[in-house]
């Protein structure tokens, strides 16, 4: 039973030995993690500064972005939305509402957004030619009952209108009958 006790001294040696040693590169092997979790946390840091500046100016950019949408939105769409008929107004306030949350979570370069700008531009294009269309109509109406509203209105130049016109009991009715004229032409072929 000697063997077992000697046995368990000489590990204990062994191990008591070998564990002095790397004592030593231990230290400096924490102390280096140290140094590099430091080096680690610092730059940490300037990235993180880093990143709060760029917020930073994106949220001053789509600041202004999203007050040129909701410009246009008040403008453009405002104009469209309340030309649209629709059978119940809450569908217009849903559409509303669609589009606020499009104006605060996303940017300018959203496909949705684009069609809706270009639709109310359209919107806009299309009621501009429209009323154009109207005022011409308006004129020309009006040039042409000025021009043929009345009688006198409808005489250009020199003609006029007779004072008394031919009365149809001074029209004799003609001599020679027209088939007897037209018999004789045929005998002839």
């Amino acid at each position: 039973m000697a063997e077992p006790a000697s046995v368990d001294n000489t590990k204990k040696e062994e191990t008591g030995s070998t564990s002095s040693a790397p004592d030593g590169n231990i230290l400096q092997h924490i102390k280096q993690l140290e140094q590099s979790k430091a080096q680690l946390e610092q730059s940490k840091q300037q990235l993180e500064q880093k990143l709060k500046e760029a917020d930073a100016r994106a949220d001053r950019m789509s600041v202004k972005t999203r007050e040129g949408m909701q410009a246009a939105m008040d403008t453009l769409m405002k104009k469209w939305m309340d030309a649209v008929d629709t059978k119940d107004e809450v569908v217009k306030e849903d559409f509303k509402s669609g589009l606020d949350k499009l104006i605060n979570h996303s940017a300018e370069e959203n496909g949705v957004w684009r069609m809706m700008l270009a639709a109310s531009s359209l919107h806009d294009r299309q009621e501009h030619n429209l009323e154009k269309l109207r005022i011409e109509n308006n004129e020309l109406r009006t040039k042409v009952d000025d021009l043929y509203g009345s009688s006198v209105s409808r005489v250009v130049g020199e003609k006029h209108r007779q004072p008394e016109q031919a009365d149809r009991s001074s029209v004799q009715p003609p001599t020679v009958n027209i088939w007897d004229e037209f018999a004789k032409d045929l005998k002839g072929f």
